[in-house]
């Protein structure tokens, strides 16, 4: 919102109902945020209802303004109908888009107003200023006449396109559908841990004839197969079934845009952990070196979806070959490149599934707990076969799609596909069937997809394609871009949480990884689902794509663009709200004084904030909700921005201006690069649910009042333990605690921090009191510890995985008793002054792998041959 505080209380929201306002807000109507088209519509409403509740002077346009929320707001209770038909009526679409624009001008009608009464009577004159001017009203009379106009036309013509009312208004779908979704979500699995329908056979002859069968030579291994029928899976599979028996492993995920630098820089990261910025000035020869030289030893290298003979002709070139048993894994759905990747190695073709395995697949996916609770006719499994056609991606979408339908409702939707048919002779001819069978699943599971998830699903296709997408920045970005609706009692986070996981439930997004407490850490769109959003997304101008393949040319109309590669030549307009980078190229070399409507900054490289010419004109973003990544020191104006949520400024800066403990709605602070924190009140930030910082005077004064922090990670050695100590004992919400120091205070005990599941504990610690009892992933650094405190964390009840890094147990032996560890999966022992570890009877039985990195022989008593044993060098 742009007006009313984040925190504004119950009473405030009823003030609104007094007025006769009928808002969207939390508790008023909790369950529904309309679709790209119509999202814009409930934002826009409640962007009026700000306006309109501060009363201020703005003479007639005052009532017109009031019936425009009105119209608007009575609208929206037809909007869920006409959402059902516009896939078939082309009238109904072009009324759904027609009130998508005029929400865009009653947007940017306030927007520029609001932004011109900043710059007219300060950054800290009264909202009721607004209009104040008798030519500005004049103005805006014009500008809402023709508005009123135009909303009239569109409320006629719903009748004579038979668009009727929703008198629900979605109240109980959401919560219901969050219902089920909590149920079936139990069982979700990530990619990394899903079992590959129908291809065990096929797995265990991929790894033991040609990943570990001898060969001395660097073995070239080709996955081939038509896209969807699950090449990225089988060889995620195959990589974690294998990365133990091989000393250096990586796997790699391609673009079609990627050029050779892009590849190398790719791989270098994957080996080396280094930042894309950071390899920046290197040529493509010191790229070579440095894969060169990490790759000496054994390796595994996977690499995911190559599309052309010259980017396989410089991978065989780049990765050596010791004759040491290396091994390079790769897809492609192209031929020529399978036959050619090594004349000794055989490529592995992907089959589709027949009638029993695809019905295994679909099963998995309606009851993923293994359980059906209703019997399906045999008719119903010959239809499903037929429309999928032995497809996995097929299958795995149209099982999110009828999940959720009542069994009758099937034939349904199984009638409107057609069937795939594999009895051609011809495989052109079949795979195109085949295609268009997955692009008709496809878009039915994207029309199937409630008012509330579609923009979310939309946004996906901005990032670029094979793209790792982190979970807590695309969440960031839903709220700041306005999709995620107000729920009572619930903070916007979690409702954003809520709509990934259907996503992922839905098949519409695949997840990479999981955190330790079970939430989705890391996804990942798949490349006909990215080009099916990205295909809505422009045909409704919800976003732009700048890459190397769309040189395109640039409307006025542009509301949100996305960079992947270097742009020249482009001027951004007030109309901008939203720019994301995920290329080199610096957007501060743009020039943004025309686009000061902007809520969304966002680069993944280096960068710095858009080029102004003074302090002031910072201060004039007053709309921005989100900044990442800022480098060099905030200047203080941006205490202004009023409107910020997110500022992640991680990025080599001198100092943080006290000016941002004005940011009552700030949600996230990231600015661990900052040196001089000085005295910043962060007391005042009471939204903040991730705060990351280095120490600063600010401790001493205490954060205790921040209740509604999540995560928080301090960098820095700092004397002042009492106040630390006291401050964290009181953030019982907090889930992930960072202290990185030379040395770390005595902390309270930890037993009322329920919600708290990650702790890093970088520096000595003098004495360990109880730790979380729901704590699942600790890493300890420089703890100095002894037996006595291994003892306390094998009684850890969910603890699933620990790292004892450098000289963070100072006994020679490690004893793990019987019962200890009951549900540790990973161990990690790096950097350790360990001779004996010594595994009693009964001791960590869920335990599946353990890393080791030590400069001296370690003898290892009773560990179970299940375990796999990862040994790292240690001299890297």
């Amino acid at each position: 919102m742009v007006l009313l505080p984040f925190n504004a209380s119950q009473h405030e929201f009823g003030m609104y109902l007094a007025l006769g306002f009928r808002q969207i807000f939390m508790g008023n109507k909790p369950d529904y945020q309309f679709i790209l088209k119509l999202a814009a519509v409930a934002y826009v409403v409640e962007k009026l209802g700000d306006l309109l509740f501060e009363k201020a002077p703005l003479g007639g346009v005052y009532v017109d303004l009031k019936w425009i929320q009105r119209e608007l707001d009575e609208i929206q209770f037809f909007l869920k109908d006409a959402d059902s038909k516009q896939n078939t009526d082309e009238r109904v679409r072009k009324w759904v888009a027609e009130i998508r624009d005029v929400s865009y001008e009653v947007e940017d009608v306030i927007d520029i107003f609001i932004y011109n009464q900043r710059r007219r009577h300060g950054f800290l004159g009264p909202v009721n200023r607004f209009f104040s001017e008798r030519m500005a009203r004049s103005d805006v009379a014009k500008q809402i006449e023709q508005i009123k106009l135009k909303i009239s036309e569109i409320s006629i013509r719903k009748e004579t396109y038979g668009i009727i009312r929703d008198v629900n208004e979605g109240r109980h779908e959401a919560s219901s559908a969050r219902k089920g979704l909590e149920d079936r979500w139990r069982f979700s699995t990530s990619l990394e841990e899903m079992e590959v329908v129908g291809q065990q056979k096929e797995i265990s002859a991929l790894i033991k004839e040609q990943l570990m069968n001898g060969e001395p030579r660097r073995c070239v291994i080709p996955i081939i197969g038509m896209a969807g029928s699950g090449k990225t899976t089988l060889a995620q599979k195959v990589y974690h079934d294998v990365i133990h028996d091989f000393d250096c492993h990586a796997f790699i995920c391609l673009s079609r845009q990627d050029e050779n630098r892009d590849i190398l820089m790719r791989i270098v990261r994957s080996l080396t952990g280094l930042r894309l910025e950071d390899m920046e000035k290197e040529d493509e020869d010191d790229l070579w070196i440095k894969i060169r030289n990490r790759l000496r030893r054994r390796y595994l290298v996977v690499i995911d979806d190559i599309s052309s003979m010259k980017a396989l002709n410089m991978l065989k070139l780049v990765l050596p070959d010791a004759m040491n048993k290396s091994r390079v894994m790769f897809t492609t759905s192209i031929t020529e490149v399978a036959l050619h990747a090594d004349p000794s190695s055989h490529p592995h073709e992907t089959r589709l599934l027949d009638h029993n395995e695809s019905w295994e697949l679909f099963m998995r996916k309606i009851f993923p707990g293994g359980n059906p609770s209703t019997a399906c006719p045999s008719e119903l499994k010959d239809k499903i076969h037929k429309r999928c056609g032995g497809l996995p991606l097929a299958i795995l979408v149209l099982g999110g799609l009828l999940a959720r339908k009542d069994i009758s409702a099937w034939s349904e939707v199984l009638d409107s596909i057609p069937e795939s048919s594999q009895q051609s002779k011809e495989i052109d001819k079949k795979d195109h069937n085949l295609l268009s069978s997955l692009s008709k699943i496809l878009a039915l599971s994207y029309w199937d997809l409630p008012h509330y998830l579609k923009p979310c699903f939309l946004y996906l296709g901005l990032f670029p394609e094979a793209y790792g997408i982190d979970s807590r920045k695309l969440i960031r970005l839903w709220i700041a871009e306005g999709f995620i609706q107000r729920r009572e009692n619930r903070i916007m986070e979690d409702t954003a949480e809520d709509y990934l996981k259907e996503l992922v439930d839905r098949s519409m997004i695949q997840v990479l990884w999981n955190e330790s407490n079970g939430s989705i850490g890391g996804c990942y769109i798949h490349k006909h689902l990215r080009d099916l959003s990205i295909s809505k997304a422009r045909r409704n101008n919800f976003f732009t794509i700048h890459n190397p393949d769309n040189n395109c040319s640039f409307s006025t109309t542009v509301r949100r663009l996305a960079l992947h590669c270097s742009i020249d030549r482009y001027h951004p307009t007030m109309t901008l709200r939203s720019i994301l980078s995920f290329c080199n190229f610096d957007i501060s070399q743009l020039e943004f004084r025309k686009a000061k409507l902007l809520r969304v900054v966002h680069q993944d490289y280096e960068a710095i904030f858009p080029k102004v010419a003074s302090n002031k004109e910072v201060g004039e973003f007053v709309h921005l909700r989100y900044l990442s990544h800022a480098s060099g020191s905030l200047v203080s104006s941006f205490g202004d921005l009023d409107n910020l949520q997110t500022i992640i400024a991680n990025r080599v800066g001198s100092s943080l201006p006290n000016s941002i403990s004005n940011l009552g709605q700030l949600r996230h602070l990231e600015a661990i690069a900052f040196e001089d924190i000085g005295n910043l009140p962060v007391n005042n930030l009471t939204n903040l649910q991730t705060l990351c910082l280095r120490e600063g005077s600010w401790i001493e004064d205490g954060f205790g009042k921040l209740t509604n922090l999540r995560e928080l990670a301090i960098y820095g050695s700092t004397h002042k333990y009492k106040a630390l100590s006291d401050s964290i004992d009181k953030l019982k919400n907090l889930r992930s605690l960072t202290l990185d120091g030379w040395r770390l205070p005595v902390l309270m005990p930890f037993t009322d921090h329920l919600c708290l599941y990650h702790m890093s504990l970088i520096g000595q610690i003098n004495k360990l009191e109880e730790l979380p009892p729901n704590l699942t992933e600790l890493t300890l650094e420089y703890s100095l510890l002894k037996q006595d405190v291994i003892s306390m964390l094998e009684k850890l009840p969910f603890l699933k995985i620990l790292r004892l890094h450098c000289n963070s147990y100072h006994g020679g032996i490690l004893t793990c008793t019987s019962g200890g560890f009951p549900k540790l999966e990973l161990l990690q022992l790096v950097d350790l002054p360990l001779f004996q570890w010594i595994v009693e009877k009964g001791a960590m039985p869920s335990l599946k792998r353990v890393v080791l990195r030590l400069r001296s022989n370690l003898r290892i008593q009773n560990l179970p041959k299940r375990v796999r044993v990862h040994l790292l060098d240690p001299y890297l």
